[in-house]
């Protein structure tokens, strides 16, 4: 996706090949974009990027981070 088709959620989006090795992040495997925000709101953390690696059967990374301290 360009710039011009990204939604103004701020939630990063990309496609391609995942390494799961080389992640540092919080990251999870979804089905679909609203998995991962479900997953975000039951665990209280921050949906910052969605990775669609187009392989099933959860083809949707949802990358996360710790909401910072008030």
């Amino acid at each position: 996706m360009t710039n011009d088709n990204q939604p103004s959620d701020s939630i990063k989006r990309s496609k391609g090949k995942f390494d799961p090795v080389q992640e540092t992040r919080q990251w999870a495997a979804a089905a679909s974009l609203e998995r991962c925000k479900r997953i975000a709101r039951n665990t209280g953390r921050r949906l910052i990027e969605i990775i669609d690696t187009e392989d099933e059967p959860l083809p949707i990374i949802c990358i996360f981070e710790d909401y910072p301290d008030d």
